[in-house]
């Protein structure tokens, strides 16, 4: 049966017991850059509720959100991937890539 220690060092009374250092949590496969690849659009206000009609982009989630509630309308967050294979292995890994828009000037 394990137990788990903790230590103390000093003589006593200023000791502070010693706790093992924990790792940090290692982030899914795709999950670190997930924002940089999404868009936000506010919805056209004589859109069709069957299709999504796109209209004014945001740069950023917070940005549509107040946009959003000024103009009584939805908005919508649009993520845009590419497929990506890597056959190195004895199984192939099928994986994502978030495909980095470039920003026109303007």
């Amino acid at each position: 049966m394990a137990t788990n220690a903790v230590e103390s060092v000093g003589d006593g009374k200023d000791s502070q017991p010693i706790r093992p250092v924990r790792g940090g949590r290692k982030p899914r496969s795709g999950a670190s850059n997930e924002a940089e690849g999404q868009r936000f659009f506010l919805a056209k206000a004589d859109g069709n509720n069957r299709i999504p009609d796109l209209g004014k982009e945001f740069a950023t989630e917070p940005e549509a959100i107040v946009e959003s509630l000024k103009a009584g309308l939805s908005y919508f967050s649009v993520a845009e991937w590419r497929g990506i294979a890597d056959f190195s292995g004895k199984k192939p890994l099928l994986e994502r890539e978030a495909v980095r828009s470039v920003q026109k000037p303007g």
